[in-house]
């Protein structure tokens, strides 16, 4: 068995932090605009439908695995910093209202009345975070292209 910090290892070997680090935005980036869509689209349909909680769960998706890259990119891994706080919260919320969704979608009690209130609530923490990590982003940018 090969243990995570050789995976880890060999994983960054193959490519340059910048590039990883590139590939983790593309990741948010797409967070973002398949986490927003899903929310304002349900809001604007009046109902949760099948398709629009496939576009959750990959926004969802795509959040963890750009998480999850610059979380091992990262030299402190547990803060108390906002961007962190929320992060973290944000992607905890995110699976919670995933799992209302599916929920919803089946007609599980009022999960589908109470989903719509909740869930510009639950994106506004998420958003808190995406925006919080933007200095974060744009430093990196810059060292990248300067």
């Amino acid at each position: 068995m090969i243990s995570g910090s050789v995976n880890k290892k060999l994983f960054f070997s193959l490519l340059e932090v910048g590039d990883v680090m590139a590939i983790s935005m593309i990741f948010i980036f797409s967070a973002l605009a398949l986490y927003t869509s899903s929310i304002f689209l349900e809001r604007h349909v009046g109902r949760l439908k099948i398709w629009i909680v496939v576009m959750f769960t990959c926004g969802f998706a795509s959040d963890l695995i750009g998480t999850s890259i610059m979380f091992f990119l990262a030299k402190t891994k547990f803060s108390l910093a906002l961007h962190s706080v929320c992060g973290y919260s944000a992607l905890l919320i995110m699976f919670c209202h995933l799992v209302w969704a599916i929920l919803a979608v089946k007609n599980v009690g009022n999960c589908q009345r109470y989903f719509t209130k909740f869930s510009v609530y639950a994106w506004a923490v998420w958003i808190t975070a995406f925006i919080s990590g933007i200095p974060k982003v744009s430093s990196i940018i810059l060292k990248l292209f300067l």
